[in-house]
């Protein structure tokens, strides 16, 4: 039986966590889209550069992280259970989640913060629900591009299966290999941003990042075959943390200076700006990527109770956080606090909320097969 990496499971947890503080900071003034954003002053105010840096670094990587860890885990699960059920059960742990969300939690946080008051809960659901109008997957486009990947993995199986099986196992690439993987990233996203700048979305997905996320997702493929996380090694972690810090000064220097080159240079088009970010964001990724893997690896990598219960909730809690944050934020409102002082409080609640809502609902009867 193959052993249980353990620092995994506290990676997703912490990615779990990041991404709530991700969305609370952006309603207190970090960049990023979100239901519910409060007027925090002017546009470079110290918490709004603060936060929006923290926004920034996490867009970086904290998604594409997720994406390396499922593609990590596909391969072990498509031998176990064949294609059949590898499909079926990657519907039912991401498909009716998506389904839920989409019909239920975003369009509830829609009616709560956009129509109630004026247009009755039937009315909004009929007019603009169920005729599709209205599709709000929020944090679940994960979810959807999960199962595009797992359909592309299982047709990739299926037209391999009769091909030689790999034998030779592959050394963790070089370091030359991974600059010009992250350079490759970094032109490829800056091409798709000329089409689908980040900010746009197709069918929910903001086809702009998803350079670094086909590619990690891949590489956790890979990884699995390779016995990566097993070979990365803490001097090749480190060197690369030192480069990710290195690059870390571009972002604010970039947004600085799209803020007198116009709105949205940013985001994409044939613009230096745009480039500049493009390049930034893979060569921020890598080295926290490895740097977290490998930490987590050498100091985490043991059981324990409460992180095992805090993993097994993190998906719950993912799912869920949209509408624990949005109704905290509401409740601190009228609260005259600073903005920077409310997002941390803000988050510590939501965080706290959001595994203690989950814990309730794992205890549904099948809930656990789902989430």
């Amino acid at each position: 039986m193959k052993e249980r990496l353990y620092y995994i499971d506290r990676l997703r947890t912490v990615l779990t966590i990041l991404v709530i503080m991700h969305h609370t900071s952006i309603t207190y003034g970090g960049e990023g889209s979100w239901y519910y954003v409060e007027a925090v002053g002017g546009d470079l105010t110290p918490t709004k550069a603060m936060l929006s840096m923290f926004t920034g670094v996490n867009q970086a990587f904290f998604m594409g992280f997720f994406f390396l860890i499922s593609g990590f885990f596909t391969p072990g699960a498509f031998n176990r259970k064949g294609s059949a059920r590898f499909l079926v059960d990657r519907f039912i742990r991401l498909g009716i989640p998506l389904i839920v969300y989409m019909m239920l939690i975003g369009p509830g946080l829609n009616y709560a913060l956009n129509f109630a008051g004026t247009t009755p809960l039937w009315s909004f659901y009929k007019e603009s629900v169920l005729t599709f109008k209205v599709m709000d997957i929020g944090p679940l486009w994960f979810a959807e591009a999960l199962l595009y990947f797992a359909i592309i993995y299982a047709c990739y199986r299926w037209f391999t299966s009769k091909s030689k099986a790999q034998t030779e196992l592959y050394p963790f690439p070089s370091h030359k290999t991974i600059l010009l993987y992250a350079v490759i990233v970094g032109i490829v996203a800056f091409a798709i941003r000329l089409v689908f700048p980040t900010g746009a979305d197709v069918l929910g997905l903001q086809l702009g990042y998803f350079a670094s996320y086909i590619l990690l997702f891949v590489v956790g493929v890979i990884a699995y075959r390779n016995k990566w996380l097993e070979q990365l090694s803490a001097q090749t972690a480190k060197r690369w943390l030192w480069v990710s810090l290195a690059f870390l000064p571009i972002l604010p220097v970039a947004a600085i200076t799209a803020e007198s080159t116009g709105a949205g240079a940013l985001n994409g088009g044939a613009n230096p700006i745009a480039f500049v970010y493009a390049m930034w964001e893979p060569f921020i990724a890598f080295g926290i990527i490895m740097g977290l893997l490998v930490w987590f690896r050498e100091r985490f990598n043991r059981a324990n109770r409460l992180f095992q219960w805090l993993s097994d909730n993190a998906f719950t809690v993912y799912i869920i956080h949209p509408p624990i944050v949005v109704g905290i934020s509401l409740l601190m409102k009228d609260v005259t606090w600073p903005a920077g002082l409310k997002f941390l409080i803000v988050a510590l609640l939501a965080t706290i909320c959001c595994f203690a809502v989950s814990a309730l609902i794992r205890f549904i009867p099948g809930a656990k097969r789902v989430i």
